[in-house]
C-alpha cells in the first residue's frame, strides 16, 4: 500500500512537470535587428503525457539579450545557426513587452515566455582558449583580432599588428614599422612627409 502511494505522488509531480520549462539550449532560426527578436528552435525533444516524445516546435518573437545599458550598448552581428541559451521566464512576458500592459494570462514556464543568450555552442572556441592562456579579453572577428591585457592592448589583422603597452606603442604594417618610445621614435621603412618638419626645445 505504501509503494502505491509512493508510486502515484511521484506520477503526480511527474505530470505536473509536463508543461514547466526552464532553460535549454537552442538554434537560432532568424533574427530581426529592428525590434530585437528572434525565432528560435529548442534542441532535443519534450516528453509527453502519454509516454510519447515530441521535438520542441520553433518559438518566435523571443527578446534577444545583449550586454545593454541605457546610453550604452556591445553589438555583434547575430546570424541564423548561431546556438544560444534559452530562458524561459516564470511569468507572462507580454506585460513587460508591451511596457506594463496587462493581459489575462497566467502560464508561468511556458515556451511563449523564454529569451534568448547568443553564444551557446556545444564546442569550444580558440579564442576562449587564448584569452585564459593570456588572462585577457578577446574580441574576435573572423582575422581581426583584438585583445586586452591589464597592461597592453593589441588588435591583429593578417601580418598587421598595433600594439600599445607600458613601453610605448609599435605599428606593424606590410612589413614597415613604427615604434614611439619614451626617448625617441623608430621608423622603419621609407618616410614621406607632407608639410613641415620642424625642431622644438
Amino acid at each position: 500500500m505504501m509503494q502505491e502511494f509512493v508510486q502515484q505522488v511521484e506520477n503526480t509531480v511527474r505530470e505536473a512537470t509536463y508543461d514547466i520549462h526552464t532553460a535549454l539550449p537552442g538554434t537560432i532560426s532568424a533574427f530581426d535587428p529592428a525590434t530585437g527578436m528572434a525565432t528560435v528552435k529548442p534542441e532535443g525533444s519534450v516528453a509527453m503525457k502519454n509516454g510519447k516524445r515530441l521535438r520542441y516546435p520553433s518559438i518566435v518573437k523571443v527578446p534577444v539579450v545583449f550586454p545593454r545599458g541605457q546610453d550604452t550598448v556591445i553589438a555583434y552581428p547575430v546570424k541564423p545557426g548561431d546556438g544560444c541559451l534559452i530562458i524561459v521566464c516564470e511569468n507572462d512576458m507580454k506585460p513587460w513587452m508591451s511596457h506594463g500592459k496587462e493581459t489575462e494570462s497566467d502560464m508561468k514556464f511556458d515556451l511563449t515566455n523564454a529569451v534568448c543568450i547568443p553564444g551557446l555552442f556545444s564546442e569550444g572556441d580558440e579564442a576562449v582558449q587564448k584569452a585564459v592562456e593570456e588572462n585577457a579579453v578577446i574580441i574576435k572577428n573572423k582575422r581581426m583580432e583584438l585583445m586586452i591585457k591589464e597592461d597592453e592592448f593589441q588588435v591583429e589583422h593578417e601580418q598587421n599588428r598595433l600594439w600599445m603597452g607600458t613601453d610605448g606603442v609599435d605599428l606593424k604594417c606590410g612589413g614597415k614599422s613604427l615604434r614611439v618610445k619614451d626617448s625617441r621614435i623608430e621608423i622603419e621603412g621609407d618616410l614621406f612627409v607632407s608639410g613641415s618638419i620642424m625642431e622644438g626645445g
